[in-house]
């Protein structure tokens, strides 16, 4: 997979990882906004927050979250104009639209692999609740009862009318919570059950720590805290144990397979005895165990032999065997252990000995299982994280970036450029020796890619950010006499912004330097245009979007009440400017034209709808896609090309596409627009043609072109004359389909049209524009 694509696809699945802590927050804010006097900022702050879900949502492709993140957006925007607290009616409108949103990401979660739990009880003992923000709003997306405590003794008493299934404590309570431990080893003996229990921490104490571990603490976790990871921690701890263990029991004396077997099954483990040796192969196929317990001696093929033999079979490679015998001899038992086998008890052996081991041996073997397929998060050769850990972390950072009391700060570094195809691996090194001595022990440093290394810092103000990125320019400036190692930093700043925006502002700022004789440069939004954006910074705005690939995009539902039409949607561009301010799809490709750069853009556009019909296509569905293109490239000629390498390179044809061009621009040229349909319907791709009018021009147009959708132009929605019949019939002939644009009052547009029309917005959730 192309390295692009790769790197998008981790910062899609960092994202989806914490859905829920942006879902939260939304919520909780919300919940503020309507329970207290109206403030217009908290509600400005509120809809940013909402706007980066929304575009961010479209971007990757979860076309439901975008739709109803933006219906949220809308119903937020009509609010703005309000002096007053939302009425009751208007505060559950609100909520249902949360709610929507809330579902839609427990169905994404849900196919990426994330579960939901439910009918957990979860006690919180803290005494700062910012050291995991929104963590009891999580737990109640999963459905989890939290109990919140200021004091161990409050927690000793709840315990006693009933145990939770996690407790989380506070490191600050540890040396307060002798007598609650005892009552919950009392509580536990009695109900024959299990407290897991979690201590969160801001100190990195030794001895603080060791008294967690002496306190029977499960997990440990220091802040800055993922919330995320906490969560699915919690919920880990708080559900049901995994299946019974199978452990397949090799003997040949029938009583001593039902002795083992019988202690093993009291201990509740799901037993298969097996006294013919020559049986072993296929009792393995059928049984699956998670662990083999074999005798040594045995007729017809020995325990050495067998495992030898189970140990070529790549499904049981991992499968732990544990020898049972009476031999005493430790040459004879190395040399057992030598051919594959994990471990050696000897007999007679103790219940509870037999059970220990089987159970520690099991376990071991599922946690080497999970890191193969989760490989470590570090580069074994350099030490740096991996990309993909770097991304979550990034956007764990961004998400609680408003309730975090630290600034979050990305630091771009680049590696010289040089002829070779690889770069000098003692220059990495070097370079990584010098990184691990100036950054902290929480500072997560990864490369990105082969020429470039990305840092995630967390410090209380932004002039440590800068001050750790001049103390590691000038630790390098003497790395190599050749060329500099320019340093580009974004911050959060509490600025609502995502994981691929920050990356992306540190690393135009760190390109930017490669212009001048800095060493590190500190990104600013708007950088080279005003402050206020004015229409003359437009251009150059659109330059850095295209640069840090920074568009957001939003999806537009089209559909049809009564007409078996496949789903569709709109793909609209958008761009967020330093005031806050939007620039829509319409406005962007204008400026794009006008600048030369709207082969990029619509390169960026198309991009993002084949991933999304990827996407779509392996979850067994087919969609259509209208991707409005600037008029400019089919005369360029310089999209054809790329389009069919790019159809090429993911081995599919573009059915689903549909590219719209403006019917007043292609008049230009139509002969050429001509053969350009003709060679995107050899791809697959299908044509609109919007702004559609009804002159008689336009008619001959569509009947020159064979367009096979129009979208009509918004001035004749609301003409109901027969002459629109005629326009509609010919549409019609022309065997074209008919797509009405959205309206703020869909009522206006006349019956004729309504009834003509293949496509027309759908409104989720609330009216919108």
């Amino acid at each position: 997979m192309p390295e692009k694509q790769e790197k998008e696809r981790e910062l899609k699945a960092a994202f989806i990882q914490h859905l829920p802590e942006r879902i939260a927050s939304i919520n909780s804010d919300w919940a503020k906004l309507t329970s207290a006097d109206w403030d217009k900022q908290q509600l400005a702050k509120l809809n940013q927050k909402v706007q980066g879900l929304t575009g961010a949502s479209g971007r990757y492709g979860l076309i439901n979250l975008s739709e109803s993140s933006f219906s949220l957006e809308v119903y937020l925007n009509a609010l703005a104009g309000t002096d007053s607290t939302p009425t009751l009616d208007q505060s559950e409108t609100g909520q249902t639209l949360i709610s929507a949103m809330k579902h839609e990401v427990e169905l994404i979660r849900s196919k990426s692999g994330a579960e939901q739990h439910s009918d957990k009880l979860i006690y919180l003992l803290h005494a700062n609740s910012d050291l995991a923000p929104g963590l009891a709003d999580m737990l109640h997306e999963q459905e989890c009862t939290v109990l919140s405590f200021n004091h161990p003794d409050d927690v000793e008493g709840e315990v006693q009318r009933r145990l939770p299934n996690v407790l989380i404590i506070d490191a600050t309570f540890l040396p307060k919570i002798g007598l609650l431990n005892r009552e919950l080893a009392i509580q536990q003996e009695h109900h024959k059950t299990q407290v897991g229990i979690i201590c969160l921490s801001q100190s990195r104490d030794l001895e603080q720590r060791l008294l967690a571990l002496r306190s029977g603490v499960d997990a440990y976790y220091l802040a800055p805290i993922n919330t995320q990871e906490l969560v699915d921690k919690v919920i880990e701890l708080a559900s049901p144990k995994r299946d019974r263990y199978r452990i397949l029991v090799v003997e040949d004396d029938p009583s001593q397979a039902e002795f083992a077997a019988s202690i093993l099954q009291k201990s509740g483990m799901k037993t298969l005895a097996i006294t013919d040796p020559m049986k072993v192969i296929d009792a393995l196929d059928e049984f699956r165990p998670d662990l083999i317990l074999m005798d040594l001696y045995m007729p017809n093929a020995n325990g050495i032999e067998l495992t030898t033999i189970i140990r070529e079979h790549p499904a049981f490679i991992m499968t732990p065997v544990v020898f049972l015998s009476g031999e005493q001899d430790t040459d004879k038992q190395l040399h057992a252990l030598s051919v594959g086998g994990d471990d050696f008890l000897s007999k007679p052996i103790r219940p509870r000995h037999l059970i220990n081991t089987i159970t520690n041996r099991v376990e071991r073997a599922r946690i080497l299982e999970k890191k193969r397929h989760y490989p470590s998060s570090r580069d074994p050769v350099t030490g740096l994280y991996n990309r993909r850990y770097f991304y979550e972390k990034l956007d764990a950072i961004t998400t609680n970036s408003q309730q975090s009391a630290v600034i979050g700060g990305v630091l771009y570094l680049t590696l010289p450029e040089s002829n070779e195809s690889t770069i000098d691996s003692r220059l990495l090194s070097n370079l990584c020796n010098h990184l691990f001595d100036v950054l902290e022990e929480q500072d997560i440093a990864a490369r990105i890619d082969d020429n470039s290394i990305a840092i995630l810092l967390l410090r209380p103000h932004q002039k440590n950010i800068i001050a750790v990125a001049e103390k590691l320019a000038a630790r390098l400036i003497n790395l190599t006499d050749k060329q500099q190692f320019p340093i580009g930093i974004a911050l959060t700043d509490n600025e609502i912004m995502s994981a691929s925006e920050l990356i992306e502002n540190a690393a135009a700022a760190c390109a930017e330097i490669k212009q001048s004789s800095n060493t590190i440069k500190l990104y600013q939004e708007g950088d080279g245009a005003s402050g206020h954006t004015t229409q003359h910074a437009l251009p150059l705005l659109l330059k850095q979007a295209i640069q840090k690939d920074s568009f957001q995009l939003l999806f537009r539902t089209l559909g049809h009440p009564h007409k078996a039409e496949p789903e569709a949607y709109e793909l609209k561009l958008r761009l967020r400017l330093p005031d806050g301010k939007q620039l829509g799809s319409t406005e962007i490709l204008s400026i794009a034209n006008e600048e030369g750069l709207a082969a990029e853009v619509s390169q960026w556009l198309i991009e993002h709808a084949l991933l999304t019909l990827e996407e779509k296509r392996t979850e067994g569905k087919q969609i259509k896609l209208i991707v409005e293109l600037a008029s400019s490239t089919i005369f360029q000629g310089s999209l054809t090309g790329w389009l069919k390498d790019q159809l090429r390179a993911r081995q599919m044809v573009g059915f689903g596409l549909i590219f719209e061009y403006r019917i007043a621009d292609l008049s230009a040229n139509l002969k050429l627009s001509k053969q350009h349909f003709a060679e995107l319907r050899d791809m697959g791709i299908q044509v609109s043609l919007s702004r559609f009018g009804a002159s008689a021009a336009a008619i001959k147009v569509l009947h020159y072109l064979h367009a096979e959708y129009v979208h009509i132009a918004g001035p004749i929605l609301e003409d109901d004359s027969k002459a629109i019949e005629g326009v509609i019939e010919q549409i019609h002939q022309n065997g074209t389909k008919i797509i009405l644009p959205a309206r703020q009052n869909p009522e206006s547009i006349s019956p004729r049209w309504r009834e003509a029309a293949d496509l027309i917005p759908i409104i989720s959730g609330t009216t919108r524009h």
